[in-house]
């Protein structure tokens, strides 16, 4: 019988991460009574757990879980990123790695959109305003930039998979040029005007007044954005990243920030997170932050068990697996 291990508890990095509901747990024994469904609900059966489990679906994967998972033939991840579990025994390994690519899409996109609409009506400004009593319309029709709207505007997007095809799909309805870039270029969707390969990131960040950064890190997206490349980028523009922390160099962003290269920054990802409390992307009033929870979303494990569940049927009955990661490229 084959075991399931279901473990959402013991892992780093997960404060605040909604749990895994014990019906829910319960509900896939149901379904599939071929299998051992075990829900890890506390550190201490981390171990145990993971000794003969030959399924597990986490988020986090450490060596020392590699070292006790012995049995492992399949690790499905919560997360679109696959990188912080690809460390090189599990590279080398024979375990097949599939990710939740097509869960976080919507939420994501909505979040950007969000941010977009804040950074251009200076919403985050007003709120500051707001909490110190002041009426400050004067004040926020004098600063640089100037009120903008997003109809018309340029929306640069950095990596075109699941996310980033859902944000271009919301930012073209309301009548934004798009430009997108992606490792392997084909036909552009209808809500691309133009695709680009990697080497046309240059031209992406010089024509656009919203870059939204939707690429995974690798060993290519890591510290892909620095001095040269924001420095590209027009003095009215936003950056705004949804993928992760480290493909901006963040003391360069700062620079940036303070010196006026770029006009401001939405960011849900940081290189270090928890963000420090030193950090002076706090009080920097063109930064908008959310603490990495743009993926999040209502219904999150229905959605995240949806993706889980025909993934297992075809495990089970010796089929290819959808989602796979390469674990050489990372994603």
């Amino acid at each position: 019988m084959t075991k399931v291990c279901i473990a959402f508890a013991g892992a780093s990095g997960l404060s605040g991460f909604p749990d895994f509901p014990p019906a829910m747990a319960q509900q896939l024994q149901a379904e599939f009574p071929q299998t051992t469904v075990v829900l890890v609900q506390h550190a201490e059966q981390r171990r145990a757990a993971l000794a003969d489990a030959e399924v597990l679906f986490a988020v986090r994967f450490s060596p020392e879980d590699f070292r006790i998972a012995k049995r492992l033939k399949w690790l499905h991840l919560a997360s679109a990123g696959a990188t912080h579990v690809l460390f090189p025994e599990m590279v080398a390994s024979d375990i097949i790695l599939t990710n939740s690519r097509g869960l976080y899409g919507i939420p994501i996109a909505e979040h950007v959109l969000g941010m977009m609409i804040i950074l251009a009506r200076k919403l985050h400004e007003a709120y500051r305003f707001q909490l110190e009593g002041k009426w400050a319309r004067r004040e926020m029709f004098a600063r640089y930039p100037t009120l903008s709207e997003l109809y018309g505007r340029t929306a640069g997007i950095i990596g075109l998979g699941d996310i980033g095809l859902a944000v271009a799909e919301r930012v073209k309805a309301l009548g934004m040029r798009v430009i997108a870039n992606k490792r392997r270029v084909g036909p552009p969707p209808a809500c691309v005007d133009e695709l680009l390969g990697p080497e046309g990131l240059p031209r992406l960040l010089r024509e656009s007044d919203f870059v939204v950064i939707a690429a995974p890190l690798t060993p290519e997206t890591q510290g892909l954005i620095g001095e040269r490349e924001l420095r590209m980028m027009k003095p009215s523009a936003y950056i705004i990243n949804v993928g992760r922390g480290a493909i901006i160099q963040e003391a360069v962003l700062i620079r940036a920030l303070k010196e006026g290269w770029i006009a401001g920054a939405g960011l849900d990802v940081t290189e270090v997170e928890p963000l420090p409390a030193e950090s002076e992307l706090f009080r920097l009033p063109n930064v908008f932050l959310t603490p990495h929870y743009s993926g999040l979303r209502s219904h999150y494990w229905e959605h995240a068990i949806g993706i889980f569940k025909p993934n297992l049927e075809r495990f089970l009955r010796g089929e290819p697996l959808r989602n796979v990661v390469d674990k050489r490229s990372g994603y």
